[in-house]
């Protein structure tokens, strides 16, 4: 755990910004005496000295509105985990016991809704600064709980203060694996895949000034929707991936091949870019069976026309031509060809012919090959029946 510095205990010239000053928690073992290594950051509240990795922090109430049913404030920066407990994380997930101790863990008797009694959990106490603002439990078998009311915010939060790279990981374990691996700027989203605004909120303060994020979230179908939604908050230019030879992080550490995988940083591609072994298959596809099937009207009236112009499935068609020329006529009595010929269905969007229904008393005249009003230019012709528009 890291150690703290009362913020009003701190002389500072600014109010505001950043600032650089003398660390009074390093400043006496320091043999460079001009050396001002508390980094603060007044809009946002915080600071951490670079020597010494003390953190401080401005009292809550200057930059929160929402208030919330924090955890008994009785943390000791000990862990009260049994041995059993211990050899179970050595043994089983590879995680070390100063790992343990560096983050806080302890284990406590707590009532898991889900069995219906107290039980024995491990947990993960969520700390923002000195602060104890959540504490998440997890039994032997994974039941789950936590803090009623307690601060949604990333777990080990205040690893990122002061950091140029941060690791987003999709659970507690993981950030432990990677610790026990030597990278202490991990950071888990609070609730596994799912992504949520308060969570987001709280931590948006010490997320800001990040230049790289490597999203390391688990190796699923929900952990890759997940890996994209928090690129797309973040910023995609300033996140790289991890896909995980196992399921997440932990599971990397467990088989040993967590640093091989931790090499293979990926970046986000260019929206709407491809590489050739994405589309490798479909050209593949193209050398043995031809091009796809393009379809076109069978009506005798519509003459050669298929040998000049025919429509692919899903493709996007846009017919230009002079005002009033007739295109919008033209392209209902293709589409509605197409539509009889091979059994599809078709779908209109026209507000140049609003109310839909008078539309429609065309589209059918189309269709059915009379008038629907029963007159053209003034002279009586046949009408369509109801019965023909049913």
């Amino acid at each position: 755990m890291n150690n703290f510095i009362d913020w009003n205990t701190l002389n500072f010239k600014k109010d505001s910004g950043k600032e650089k000053i003398r660390c009074p928690q390093c400043d006496g073992e320091r043999s460079d005496k001009t050396d001002k290594s508390l980094q603060i950051n007044h809009n946002e509240g915080f600071g951490k000295c670079h020597y010494c990795e003390a953190l401080t922090f401005r009292d809550e109430k200057e930059y929160t509105q929402k208030e919330y049913s924090l955890p008994p404030q009785t943390w000791k920066n000990f862990t009260n985990i049994s041995d059993g407990m211990v050899k179970w994380l050595e043994n089983d997930r590879k995680i070390y016991q100063t790992s343990l101790v560096s983050l806080g863990i302890t284990q406590e008797n707590y009532y898991q809704p889900k069995k219906q009694k107290e039980v024995s959990n491990i947990v993960f106490n969520y700390f923002e600064g000195d602060k104890l603002v959540n504490k998440k439990y997890r039994s032997a078998d994974k039941c789950f709980t936590q803090t009623v009311g307690g601060k949604p915010i990333f777990y080990n939060i205040n690893s990122v203060i002061g950091q140029d790279e941060v690791y987003i990981v999709e659970g507690e374990f993981d950030v432990l694996a990677l610790h026990t691996f030597g990278i202490t700027n991990a950071i888990s989203v609070p609730n596994g895949a799912n992504d949520n605004d308060e969570y987001w909120q709280n931590s948006e303060r010490y997320l800001k000034d990040i230049r790289k994020f490597i999203i390391a979230v688990d190796n699923d179908q929900k952990g890759n929707l997940l890996k994209d939604k928090i690129a797309q908050r973040l910023g995609r230019y300033r996140c790289e991936y991890l896909e995980w030879q196992n399921k997440d992080a932990n599971g990397d550490l467990i088989d040993g091949v967590l640093g091989e995988t931790l090499k293979n940083r990926k970046r986000f591609p260019v929206s709407g870019t491809f590489k050739v072994s994405d589309i490798y298959e479909r050209i593949m596809n193209l050398y043995d069976n031809g091009l796809p099937e393009t379809i076109s009207p069978k009506h005798y009236s519509f003459g050669n026309m298929k040998d000049i112009f025919t429509v692919m499935r899903g493709h996007l068609i846009t017919g230009t031509g002079i005002p009033s020329h007739g295109k919008s006529n033209f392209t209902d009595w293709y589409v509605l060809n197409l539509i009889n010929d091979y059994n599809l269905k078709g779908s209109w969007f026209s507000p140049e012919h609003s109310p839909m229904e008078l539309y429609h008393t065309n589209l059918s005249e189309k269709v059915i090959g009379k008038s629907f009003w029963g007159k053209v230019r003034g002279k009586e012709v046949p009408r369509i029946t109801k019965n023909e528009l049913e």
